[in-house]
């Protein structure tokens, strides 16, 4: 194949043409960059699936932007309480798919308001079964799904012995540790402090089917309080495993005892090569109060994290916080994005909305851990109340457990209007042997892919001309150009991809084997 360049990308349709043209490139070609111009980045992409949910890829655009996607609920709950242990409600913690099962892990109140863990199977993620476990007893009988009677959430370790695949964060004894951040709080001192409230600490435990645990060595695996729904999972990118917890702002504690009252929630996260012992967390994801929507967040702020890895792309974490609003005393779910796990960027549009009034979702809503791949959608869980958080009576809680879905990718788009745009990306090393994109354009809409070299001018038989119109729907459209799709010629060279649509969202592309 030719080398890709601007000195070999011209037709000539004359000898005169020839001439005047071949001189002028030959001047051209023997150029060097612009004086102290910066140089140009290659980026490494493989077959990966690549997400548009920021700007990395991205050198150039006109007219697309990148645009949070709101998920599709369900309405009606998909587990309600039944059981007596569920008397008080039920929230989700965590849902994972494992040996053609899906599993889902939730905290049921009884009527005595202690918390105990529940688990439940599904093999098609809307019916789900409570198998009798055996294994604690409620009122007599150990006829129940109950697992533990601490709370936590649960990941699988793909880095672990097969008997212990299975592990959960959780809450274990009682937080012994003084204050890591002192401070003075806003409002709602409390002096004397009440005499039993005392935070819990963080603890592990392992196990090898997700039903029997055994907790870790160590009582506490990290010098932190909890009172929430804490994540954790094994981070293939870094190869070590990940900690998000609550952080309360100038958080007062002594001897396991709250002292006076906090500003704010937020998120904090610890990084370990250890599970059983992670350092103490940073904060990295609070609450905007430059802005003045988000004045009435002092006292309230990010609960739940949700936070994930994402399993179907390259450097992609999401997370999912339950946003408290002291005006309205309820909660929705926001949606953040990072490439590293730690620098986020949220969105305050809710990616689940409260539920309409009346309905179990229409007061608090928190979202669950993980995701189901089903076909080209993602179905996630949440626990939805329909009290509110403050002025709500805690005898009057029934929550239940909600599913929203969302395309494969979907949670972020680069959108292009009506009057149209372009985005061009960085060079990479090309490899496959075809391009497939995931788009929208409904029906009003296109979409087209060119492909350029690396100082961005068009490569012959996939220029703009030879680019196909791509039309509608689809999470798997392959691209092609003059009706086809073959890249194999290509494999090898730095090129750039440059998407010219109107009425058109861009989710992800990826190059095919």
């Amino acid at each position: 194949m030719k080398t890709m360049s601007a000195c070999n990308f011209w037709r000539p349709a004359t000898a005169l043409g020839l001439m005047v043209l071949l001189a002028g490139l030959t001047a051209a070609c023997r150029q060097g960059p612009p004086e102290n111009a910066a140089p140009v980045r290659t980026l490494e992409l493989g077959n990966r699936r690549q997400l548009l949910f920021d700007d990395r890829l991205v050198d150039s655009k006109q007219g697309f932007a990148v645009t949070p996607n709101q998920a599709v609920r369900t309405e009606r709950p998909v587990i309600e309480p039944e059981a007596p242990w569920e008397e008080g409600g039920i929230h989700v913690e965590s849902v994972l798919a494992h040996d053609g099962l899906f599993r889902l892990w939730y905290r049921a109140y009884g009527e005595d308001r202690a918390s105990r863990l529940c688990y439940a199977a599904s093999t098609d993620g809307i019916h789900w079964q409570r198998p009798d476990l055996g294994l604690f007893e409620y009122r007599g009988s150990k006829q129940n799904n109950i697992v533990l009677l601490n709370i936590g959430n649960v990941f699988l370790d793909p880095s672990a012995p097969e008997e212990r695949r299975f592990k959960m964060i959780c809450d274990r004894g009682k937080y012994a540790y003084p204050s890591a951040y002192d401070g003075g709080a806003r409002f709602r001192y409390l002096d004397p402090p009440p005499a039993t409230w005392h935070y819990s600490g963080i603890g592990g435990a392992y196990s090898p089917d997700g039903i029997h645990w055994t907790f870790t060595g160590k009582e506490s695996i990290m010098p932190w309080y909890t009172d929430t729904m804490n994540v954790a999972f094994w981070d293939e990118r870094i190869r070590k495993y990940v900690a998000y917890v609550r952080w309360n702002e100038y958080l007062r504690v002594k001897d396991g005892v709250l002292r006076g009252s906090f500003d704010y929630r937020a998120i904090a996260r610890s990084e370990s090569e250890d599970f059983e012992n992670f350092p103490l967390p940073e904060k990295i994801l609070e609450p905007d109060f430059d802005h003045p929507e988000d004045e009435d967040l002092w006292g309230g702020g990010l609960y739940d994290s949700a936070a994930i890895q994402y399993p179907f792309a390259q450097d992609a974490y999401f997370i999912f916080p339950a946003a408290f609003h002291h005006g309205s005393d309820t909660l929705d779910i926001q949606l953040g994005a990072s490439r590293d796990g730690i620098r986020f960027k949220r969105w305050r549009e809710p990616f689940v909305r409260l539920g309409r009034e009346g309905s179990f979702d229409s007061r608090m809503l928190y979202m669950g851990r993980g995701m189901l791949s089903m076909g080209d959608e993602l179905w996630m869980y949440y626990s939805g109340f329909d009290q509110l958080h403050d002025q709500g009576k805690i005898e009057d809680y029934r929550s239940a457990i909600g599913r929203v879905r969302i395309r494969r990718d979907g949670f972020v788009s680069q959108d292009a209007p009506g009057s149209g745009g372009t985005l061009t990306t960085h060079p990479f090393v090309m490899t496959g042997r075809s391009l497939e994109v995931n788009m929208d354009a409904s029906s009003r809409g296109w979409l087209k892919v060119e492909i350029l070299d690396r100082e961005q001018q068009p490569v012959p038989g996939f220029d703009e001309p030879s680019a196909d119109l791509l039309y509608r729907n689809d999470v798997h459209q392959r691209v092609t150009w003059n009706g086809q799709d073959d890249l194999s010629s290509l494999a090898g060279h730095s090129i750039r991809l440059r998407f010219t649509g109107k009425s058109v969202k861009l989710y992800a592309f990826q190059f095919l084997e």
